[in-house]
């Protein structure tokens, strides 16, 4: 509503007065308000009844000088940041508005502010609490990446990684929305705090989480083998919620699954079609797997030429976020080609049908409806599951006693050592569990192959608190 005591125009009245202030105040000076003026101060939650007059010290005296010093000297500075248009369209108008305070102010701007006051009023005795509980939420996302990157730092490969690094360093600048130097009702206020977090979980967690969930291979690795194990009747379902959690938010990636779930004697081709390998040469590597699986071959020696020729033309593809979260497709890429109107009744339809208020409102219920439904990816942080990721496979190269093969180089078939252990794993280990006739005790070194994976799989993932992976969970406030 905009109107009477909540009217806009009062809004608008109230930043144009402040645009004077900003063009006065040079670009070094913070400008410092002359608190009482626009009302009791300092102001406090609980006793607003309406936004004008009874926000307007809130809007002047806090709100605004802590956005303009945020604009000016923050994060949210000259150069902009990605993606913001799409999902921070508040921020960028507040900037330009602070950039250029002699210029009109834009309805874009004004509806945004007055939304901002409105989010206000209607949690006002709540607001310290939704503040508070924001805080906690923004503050345990990067507590925990910055425990994932020092669970990441005791793995050789993650440290030289240049996607790892490059994406938890961009990640971990966002930080930086959430600074206390500023004003906690400019930030953590409904409006503000949900675009924080919007940026946040799309931009940060989502798009960045999927650059580094995989940038080793890990997650597809962990997958590949946790399917294999499922279908198998090695492990349950419900068995591991972690992996569990992972399997169903990333089953439409064609990055990690290049289709359908493969079934029992595709679990090899699968896999190095999922690698990069094209056709011809992933079904060449699961005839040879079926044969060690079978007793023909015991040998680790068969990375011949025309395995070495397949792997230089192989071309792994990386996971895109609108695959795995309709949520991101509809803010991120303004994708609405399957919205589903199921909210309005025929006769609605039929009158309001190709308006641009009826568009808006089925594409906004839709995104709502998605956002809903993408709620398990979402809670999870995908840079922590990363590096537990990460650490699993290297602990299983250990468990399984391939990394004294590995290290003697023996097995060159790529740049890394993780090339290496993606052979070994396709060749012997999804080899048993796709085509060996006991895959549970089928041996490759001395290891029964389908038991010693199972156990430390259940073990391994058992022992992680969900508390360093899911970072939206319900939490005690006092």
């Amino acid at each position: 509503y905009i109107g009477g005591d909540r009217a806009i125009h009062h809004t608008i009245r109230l930043l144009q007065l402040f645009g004077g202030v900003i063009k006065s105040t040079p670009d070094d000076r913070k400008i410092i308000p002359k608190r009482g003026i626009f009302g009791k101060s300092p102001w406090v939650a609980g006793r607003a009844r309406k936004i004008k007059g009874d926000l307007d010290e809130l809007l002047m005296s806090d709100i605004l000088p802590s956005w303009v010093s945020m604009c000016r000297h923050g994060i949210l500075g000259k150069t902009g940041l990605p993606r913001e248009n799409e999902i921070a369209p508040l921020f960028v108008s507040l900037r330009s508005y602070v950039n250029d305070p002699a210029k009109p102010v834009t309805w874009a701007l004004a509806f945004g502010v007055h939304a901002m006051l409105t989010g206000v009023l209607e949690t006002d005795h709540s607001l310290y609490k939704v503040m508070d509980v924001s805080r906690a939420v923004f503050d345990n996302y990067f507590r925990q990446i910055d425990r994932a990157m020092l669970l990441a730092n005791n793995e050789e490969e993650m440290r030289h990684n240049q996607s790892w690094l490059h994406n938890t360093s961009m990640i971990s600048f966002l930080k930086n929305l959430g600074l206390d130097v500023y004003c906690n009702s400019a930030i953590w206020n409904p409006v503000c705090g949900g675009t924080t977090f919007s940026y946040t979980t799309l931009f940060g967690n989502l798009e960045g989480g999927c650059a580094v969930i995989d940038c080793q291979a890990q997650l597809r690795i962990t997958l590949h083998l946790y399917h294999a194990l499922l279908i198998n009747g090695i492990i349950r379902r419900d068995q591991i919620p972690m992996l569990n959690r992972l399997y169903d938010c990333f089953k439409e990636s064609k990055a990690i699954w290049d289709g359908d779930l493969p079934r029992r004697g595709e679990l090899v081709k699968k896999f190095w079609v999922c690698f990069g390998l094209n056709h011809v040469g992933a079904k060449r590597l699961a005839e040879q797997a079926k044969r060690i699986a079978r007793g023909v071959s015991q040998t680790i020696s068969n990375v011949d030429e025309d395995c070495r020729a397949s792997w230089k033309q192989r071309k792994m593809h990386g996971i895109e976020p609108s695959e795995i979260a309709t949520c991101f497709r509809r803010v991120c890429d303004r994708d609405f080609h399957d919205v589903q109107d199921k909210y309005h009744t025929a006769e609605q339809k039929k009158i309001a049908r190709g308006t641009e208020q009826y568009l808006f409102a089925v594409r906004l219920n839709d995104t709502l409806d998605s956002i809903e439904n993408d709620q398990q990816l979402l809670a999870l942080n995908l840079i922590s599951c990363a590096a537990y990721l990460e650490q699993f496979v290297c602990s299983l190269t250990r468990v399984l006693q391939w990394e004294p093969v590995l290290k003697s180089g023996s097995l060159i078939i790529g740049e890394d050592m993780r090339h290496g252990f993606a052979y070994l794993f396709a060749q012997h280990l999804l080899g048993a569990l796709d085509f060996a006739q006991n895959p549970m005790e089928h041996e490759f070194l001395g290891v029964p192959l389908g038991l010693a994976s199972s156990t430390f799989m259940n073990c391994f993932f058992e022992r992680i608190d969900s508390s360093t992976v899911m970072w939206f969970q319900s939490i005690v406030y006092e």
